[in-house]
């Protein structure tokens, strides 16, 4: 007797009877005492709801924009119609460049047929003078370009520049950005950006619009607000009458604003609380004798039966199946899933051991490439080669290599998230160019929705090194993009697309050749890196083989390798993750 009250006392279902008990009385009871203490709390969260909205809708549109920005900088970078304008060669016939500027016209359309974030784009090439422009903001399109010509004539600066003006009576948002010999951005009439995220009518009460960072320059449902109630911004701020909201968009000189009505917000709130205490009572009566009978019945005896089962298979008996039953589909599924595993753990057994000494194998020689003796060498040398005078930079070295040894010592697992790796590729090519100053350049850039996609670790940073080191030469500058986005096909699911391209003299077609039969044949291949096939394996074994591939090619163009990676894209917590490492 007492074991078994030992047991009852420890069992799952008591323990959650006692919860029901403990947790749902009490608290039915304190609500029904407590009921009109609600209004404050309920108050703070409406707003905290309007504020939440408003953070919501101010990243939103920030994605939006950085999306539109980078996909501007692609064109710039990839189109070949936008290179050929942005460097014009001498022989360039009339005809032909009409024909390309045909193209780069057609092509900035249908960018910004697909970001309908923007109300025009913009491309300004420094080489012949010529500014292409696709939109309609409510201005005309002289102003729009006297605009885009004005910044282009002014210093260029870091980054994409952001403001917000006023033409023709229409508040605008204005981007501006330079990559080598081309400015590019786009128009945003803020306004109409309130309608296209249905900010534009919030109801009696509510008014949104925006303001820039100095709470200056305010559109026109802002100003309409002040004239209406007769006051200016501090003094709606600091009234009781009006809750003023704000979500600042970092970066571009824009803040989203919402002023809400005390009275219009709260009037609601009194049948809330009725509603509160009905039920209250309806549950103390009511539902919780029925949610202990349920637990019972359809809880508790599969529980039982489930156990009886466990009990059975750790003391050996392996043979053991459970009966199945009527009791709800969740449990018939657990049933019918324990006693289909229990059938296959034999024969997973030998599978599954071949299959770890084999990703072991795999791991270990990944993990012996991790640290590199020359690379050492050549960062301390580094460090011995600056003056005293020369403080900083060895601070900055030293930083940069204490995160580098870092990241390679803790990385363990089998994946990490895109945007740690892609932050140590920086701080790695940050190290590199305190070795080779002025002689590269890099970019490194990724979609932010995948920043938290998970891929194997220091899978970028082998071919990071060898373009640095098979690209740089004597006297020569290149310049490295590693840029990750999202590859969609017709028919399947998304992917990420890691390229990662050099303007260095390019990979060899012999070297290509072998790359392809190593990944056909799995056999070694005399003068192929071992970084190379270990990379092709690591990926064969962590993926099994399924939805990833990798290619080399030499840009016959602009010169250069081009290394693209193709991964699924998983992330943490994922059934389809957790199936190839689990």
């Amino acid at each position: 007797m007492p074991e078994r009250i030992h047991r009852l006392q420890n069992s799952t279902i008591t323990r959650i009877v006692l919860a029901v008990i403990a947790l749902v009385l009490p608290l039915n009871i304190l609500t029904l005492t407590m009921s009109y203490a609600i209004v404050d709390s309920s108050r703070s969260q409406i707003y905290q709801e309007i504020q939440n909205s408003l953070d919501n809708s101010a990243d939103s549109l920030k994605r939006q924009l950085s999306s539109a920005t980078r996909h501007l900088l692609r064109l710039n970078f990839d189109d070949t119609d936008f290179r050929v304008m942005e460097f014009p060669p001498d022989d360039l016939t009339r005809l032909e460049l009409s024909s390309r500027l045909y193209s780069a016209t057609s092509s900035l359309k249908k960018a910004r047929q697909e970001y309908d974030v923007a109300d025009a784009m913009y491309f300004h090439f420094r080489a012949r003078n010529y500014t292409i422009l696709n939109g309609y903001t409510g201005t005309s399109g002289t102003d729009m370009r006297e605009v885009v010509e004005q910044a282009a004539g002014q210093e260029a600066v870091s980054g994409t520049g952001w403001e917000m003006l006023r033409l023709e009576d229409a508040d605008l948002l204005f981007s501006h950005a330079r990559w080598n010999n081309a400015d590019y951005g786009l128009f945003l009439n803020l306004n109409w950006c309130l309608n296209r995220m249905g900010l534009d009518s919030r109801g009696k009460g509510r008014c949104t619009f925006f303001m820039n960072e100095e709470e200056g320059m305010y559109s026109k449902e802002g100003e309409a607000l002040f004239e209406r109630s007769g006051m200016t911004f501090e003094q709606l701020k600091g009234s009781a009458k009006y809750r003023v909201l704000t979500a600042k968009l970092k970066g571009y000189d824009l803040v989203l604003v919402e002023v809400v009505e005390n009275d219009q917000v709260m009037n609601h709130l009194p049948r809330t609380v009725v509603a509160l205490e009905m039920i209250a009572v309806t549950l103390s009566v009511v539902a919780i004798p029925l949610l202990l009978f349920y637990i019972n019945n359809w809880v508790n005896r599969p529980l039982r039966r489930l156990t009886r089962a466990m009990d059975q298979i750790e003391s050996g008996n392996l043979d053991f199946r459970i009966e199945q039953g009527e009791r709800g589909r969740e449990f018939e599924q657990v049933n019918r899933n324990f006693n289909a595993m229990m059938e296959q753990v034999n024969e997973l057994k030998i599978d599954a051991y071949e299959k770890e000494l084999e990703k072991k194998d795999i791991r270990m020689r990944y993990l012996s490439q991790q640290v590199q003796p020359h690379f050492i060498l050549n960062a301390m040398n580094i460090l011995y080669s600056y003056e005293p005078e020369e403080f900083p930079l060895i601070q900055k070295m030293i930083l940069c290599l204490s995160k580098y040894f870092r990241y390679i010592v803790r990385v363990n697992a089998d994946f990490v998230e895109l945007e740690k790796e892609m932050d140590h590729i920086r701080n790695y090519f940050d190290i590199q160019l305190a070795r080779y100053p002025e002689h590269f350049f890099s970019i490194v850039e990724y979609e932010e929705k995948l920043s938290k996609a998970l891929i194997p670790p220091l899978l970028v940073q082998n071919f990071a090194e060898n373009s640095i080191k098979y690209s740089l030469r004597a006297g020569n500058k290149i310049t490295i993009f590693v840029i990750t986005d999202y590859l969609r096909e017709e028919g399947r699911r998304d992917r990420m697309r890691i390229r990662l391209a050099d303007t260095g003299e390019g990979i060899s077609d012999e070297l290509v050749e072998k790359i392809e039969r190593f990944k056909a044949t799995d056999e070694p291949q005399e003068g192929l890196g071992v970084g190379i096939q270990n990379s092709i394996e690591r990926l064969k074994y962590l993926y099994d083989g399924r939805e990833t591939d990798i290619r080399f090619w030499r840009d016959d163009t602009f010169g250069g390798t081009t290394v693209e990676i193709i991964l699924p894209i998983y992330y943490e917590g994922d059934e389809r993750h957790e199936d190839i490492t689990g």
